[in-house]
């Protein structure tokens, strides 16, 4: 990594650097590594000869934003490095969120690339740019990334969805396909069900229902179980249902903060009459993904809300030892049947996650636009989407056909695992492409259409940025509420405290600035609309 000891300076004199080195030999030299000219834009006569894979034998250094060890190097890795001739030096990773990456910042000790959450940086990406911490790419994309700038010529609503109010390209971004804007929500044993005489509920009146005959006629322990982030933030949960979840949304062009919103105490309301019952996990505050995972797959518990290959895993599991075990996907409940819930799982295509920027300090980052753009590239997409032609595909009539590595796996493995290996399927800086991945269960092909039907499209607040100066004072406001209202959600859902306090929860928000962070939210919004 490469040390950051005086943002600004660096950043000045980088600007500088990049203003003057346009007729120098080594900008026009795209194979050279570590070399401080190599900041600044080449030529268009050199960005125009340019191909891959790059000579030198460059390396970049690479900081994700997961929290964990270093990554295992997989086929794909291997992949991208011969085709585009740079290696790549995984650093493990840390989330904007975490206050490791503030330590980070402050040890001056930068990757080249960083990928994570951009938007939610302290005063906004600008204020990331103007600290010198990460480049502003606008003209680097000129000359080193025209495969992402024809891609943005080309797609005008993710152009306006990756750059500030003014204009400034901070990240390479990841772009959701339309399909894989939802990839999750309720999950419920089928094979429960038919032995009940019930069918997949729709309503929150037959979640009750189904939900109390998987405690008292299955002996479940946690009739359902989830983990905290799917009560009402990640996705509508249970309580799209009341016409509400957590987060910023838009009501007919007005940003609202759904924890004010009077549904949500009806909302909570209903959550601890179900944990009273015995109906919800009594574990669900502290319990991770691993431990959701045993209680579906070991009779303890009979429906979650979780990710779509969570049908492919515990259908594998379990059936294994009860070949009769059917786990599918139910629909987002409804207020009344026959009815939309208003929120389910929904993201924007640009959900702001797994965002590239590179570093102020970096002294390859040509080599580091060039690895980027390289995923925007025809065969970058092919290899991001489809894997490794002869491996995982071949094409027939010119359209990819997936081998039996992937669709009949030799050692059981799911045709998502195998791709997971060979390909950058989500989460990486690309615009993802539908793989058309055939899934070894039904179910799991159907769920994504299940989890569409409701109204949460009309809902979505696009990824806005505040000025520098509105997400700081964002930032201070937000901090607190965001630690006050989980422990307020949580204490009434357990009955630790009484539903009825929650309008003084709501007077106690007020009091810590949420209507100004709605007035910073809303003017954002309209900028937005604006660009």
């Amino acid at each position: 990594m490469k040390r950051l000891h005086k943002p600004l300076a660096v950043l000045l004199g980088f600007t500088m650097l990049a203003a003057g080195c346009t007729s120098s030999k080594n900008a026009n030299d795209e194979s050279v590594p570590n070399n401080p000219a190599g900041n600044g834009p080449a030529s268009n006569e050199a960005a125009a000869a340019f191909a891959y894979p790059m000579k030198g034998g460059i390396e970049l250094t690479y900081m994700n934003e997961q929290l964990g060890g270093t990554p295992e190097r997989l086929p794909v890795d291997d992949e991208y490095e011969k085709r585009t001739g740079i290696a790549i030096k995984q650093l493990g990773g840390t989330p904007m969120t975490d206050q490791k990456f503030s330590l980070l910042l402050a040890s001056g000790d930068l990757p080249d690339i960083f990928l994570n959450t951009w938007l939610q940086y302290p005063g906004g990406p600008d204020k990331a740019v103007e600290q010198g911490y990460i480049l502003k790419l606008n003209d680097l994309m000129d000359q080193y990334a025209p495969n992402l700038k024809r891609t943005l010529q080309e797609n005008p609503d993710i152009d306006k969805m990756i750059k500030t109010d003014d204009g400034t390209y901070y990240a390479f971004p990841f772009i959701r396909s339309e399909a894989g804007r939802v990839y999750g929500g309720p999950i419920i044993r089928k094979d429960w069900l038919d032995e009940l005489k019930l069918s997949v509920p729709e309503t929150i009146d037959e979640w009750h229902t189904v939900l109390t005959a998987f405690k008292e006629k299955k002996k479940a322990a946690s009739p359902v179980t989830f983990r905290t982030m799917f009560l009402g933030e990640r996705t509508g949960g249970f309580a799209g249902a009341f016409g509400v979840m957590g987060n910023f949304y838009v009501n007919d062009g007005k940003v609202v903060y759904g924890y004010l919103e009077p549904g949500y105490k009806e909302y909570l309301k209903t959550m601890s009459q179900w944990y009273k019952e015995g109906l919800i996990d009594k574990d669900f505050a502290s319990i991770d993904s691993a431990t959701v995972d045993k209680k579906m797959t070991s009779n303890v518990s009979g429906a979650t809300i979780g990710w779509q290959y969570y049908i492919e895993k515990y259908n594998s599991a379990v059936q294994e030892v009860d070949p009769k075990a059917d786990f599918v996907a139910a629909p987002y409940p409804a207020a009344v049947k026959g009815g939309l819930p208003e929120f389910g799982q929904l993201d924007n295509a640009y959900a702001g996650t797994s965002s590239a920027a590179i570093s102020a300090t970096t002294k390859n980052a040509r080599a580091a636009m060039r690895w980027l753009d390289y995923a925007f590239t025809e065969e970058g997409k092919m290899l991001n989407t489809y894997g490794v032609e002869g491996i995982t595909y071949t094409l027939k009539d010119g359209k990819p056909v997936y081998t039996d590595l992937v669709v009949q796996n030799p050692d059981g493995l799911g045709s998502d695992q195998v791709m997971g290996k060979y390909s950058h399927g989500t989460n990486f800086p690309m615009i993802q492409q539908d793989n058309n991945l055939p899934a070894k269960y039904p179910a799991t092909a159907e769920s994504i259409g299940i989890w569409k039907r409701t109204n949460h499209e009309s809902h979505l607040l696009p990824p806005v940025t505040p000025t520098a100066e509105e997400a700081d004072e964002m930032s201070s406001i937000m901090n607190d509420i965001n630690a006050f209202v989980k422990e307020a959600e949580l204490k009434i859902i357990l009955g630790t405290d009484s539903v009825d306090n929650y309008d003084k929860y709501v007077q106690q928000m007020k009091d810590l600035g949420i209507e100004r962070a709605l007035e910073i939210q809303q003017a954002a919004y309209e900028r937005y609309l604006n660009r």
